[in-house]
């Protein structure tokens, strides 16, 4: 039989229809085999194309058929065993279609990732003993074979880190049942434990052992070491490019460790969830997969479609129905704001100040007790105030509160209620270049009472009825 299709169009073809391919790669992760069958194919193709029209129908089933697939190259061998007949399809077409669908990409394992580190420890025990000269082609191919194994490393363990981020949508799946069947949901969380610590045992946890450059293991070097003694070795014969080149990808390296340190801390977090935070996880989920997938409809190639058609599902949701009328609660926009990281500053210089002059801090003579009346002597307040007259200040809306934070702690024997007496006298000779403003007059100011041992009970407090004071920076007038 003649080869009906081209490489090259039985390939788009299949990327055309990828649910075919789809399909099969899922059912063969979870027999956990390398090939499919026949009959799997054959079965799926005639089931999605159902619904196509003749011609592409036609057309479809052609290009999946099975001798159109051997002779255009995209399944290398045909096996028959048990009396049927299995296709290995390339792996550069699986890896392909497994980039093009995040749920199918593989989780790494504990024996993967070892195989790759060993394969990169004799690579680096080879490079010990290399010429590293560019005339000698067993150095250039060992040159090509490491920047190949790094390159797949940090391809699957990227592909790895995309597949644990979307570990939220099979965790609302597997809620599903408990939100649907309350009186099985012990029994459901059973089911659900076993499969999570599955998960974290195989995958998540040895993905960390082997991203963590602290790792220490009993038969050799983890990745990072063995990484860092091939860029030494580069370095030492000269060959900076390639060193520089190999410590860029063990940076990457390193920077995967933190996103899948995010997952586990998630299968923690959800391990703790009652049955009530399931049912909120999995509508919340459940909406959020409905929204990807509109949004997905406008990511195609045509460009008019750059908005979500989202009536039928505000009006299948319901609460979306009325939610532009709804107030929004107003934001700290911080990070775009330079009169907020101006204060910031500004308060951190003058409390750096203040550091240098730690020893020039009066230290306040020690009150024996104090009632509601808050007996402060003379000697105290004269001391806190000469102290005020040195502080370098800025404008604030709130003088106490900002004098306050910046004594208590600070100066020992300090009271609130010292604040407060000296404030008295800032008020009738403010600063040079300021001018004190009374606002809010019958503000009360509350602190708690210090606790000493000739003190009233703590439960008791100081309430002075003080002016709130603002600080501004004095006007020139002509």
């Amino acid at each position: 039989m003649s080869k009906r299709f081209s490489t090259l169009d039985t390939t788009r073809l299949l990327f055309d229809h990828p649910k075919i391919l789809f399909r099969l790669i899922e059912r063969m992760d979870r027999h956990e085999a390398r090939y499919v069958r026949e009959s799997d194919l054959v079965a799926e193709v005639i089931e999605y194309t159902r619904s196509l029209s003749g011609a592409d129908r036609d057309r479809v089933r052609l290009a999946m058929n099975t001798d159109n697939l051997f002779r255009s190259g995209l399944v290398i061998d045909i096996i028959k065993a048990e009396g049927e007949r299995r296709l290995v399809f390339q792996d550069a077409l699986i890896n392909l279609m497994r980039a093009c669908n995040a749920s199918l990409y593989q989780e790494l394992t504990d024996a993967r990732l070892r195989g790759h580190l060993v394969t990169l420890r004799d690579v680096r025990n080879r490079l010990e003993t290399s010429s590293f000269s560019e005339a000698d082609p067993d150095f250039t191919e060992l040159r090509d074979d490491l920047n190949e194994r790094v390159s797949q490393l940090i391809g699957l363990l990227r592909q790895n880190v995309l597949r644990m981020q979307t570990i939220s949508a099979q965790f609302a799946e597997l809620s599903g049942d408990a939100s649907r069947a309350p009186e099985k949901f012990l029994e459901f969380r059973q089911n659900l434990l076993e499969q999570i610590v599955t998960l974290y045992e195989r995958h998540i946890k040895p993905t960390l052992v082997f991203l963590n450059p602290d790792t220490r293991l009993p038969d050799g070097s983890n990745l990072f070491e063995t990484l860092e003694a091939m860029v030494r070795l580069l370095e030492t014969h000269g060959d900076h490019s390639l060193a520089d080149q190999l410590f860029r990808s063990s940076l990457s390296l390193n920077a995967l460790y933190k996103p899948i340190q995010a997952v586990a801390h998630e299968v923690e977090h959800f391990l703790r969830k009652t049955r009530r935070g399931m049912v909120q996880y999995n509508a919340m989920e459940h909406f959020y997969g409905k929204l990807r997938e509109l949004k997905g409809e406008t990511e195609t190639l045509s460009l008019r479609r750059k908005w979500l058609e989202g009536g039928d599902f505000a009006r299948s949701t319901g609460f979306l129905v009325g939610l532009r009328a709804q107030q929004r609660p107003k934001h700290y926009a911080f990070g775009d704001s330079p009169s907020y990281y101006q204060l910031l500053f500004s308060e951190l210089d003058l409390r750096l100040a203040d550091l240098r002059r730690k020893a020039e801090v009066p230290e306040l003579q020690q009150v024996e007790g104090s009632g509601r009346a808050a007996r402060v002597d003379v000697q105290r307040i004269n001391q806190l105030y000469q102290w005020l007259e040195t502080l370098e200040l800025r404008p604030t809306n709130d003088l106490v509160r900002e004098l306050h934070g910046r004594l208590e702690g600070f100066i020992p024997g300090y009271r609130f209620p010292d604040l407060l007496a000296a404030l008295n006298r800032m008020v009738n000779t403010p600063p040079d270049g300021f001018q004190v403003v009374t606002t809010n007059r019958f503000r009360a100011l509350e602190t708690p009472q210090e606790t000493t041992e000739t003190a009233e009970p703590p439960s008791e407090q100081f309430v002075y009825r003080k002016r709130r004071l603002e600080l501004q920076a004095e006007k020139n007038h002509d």
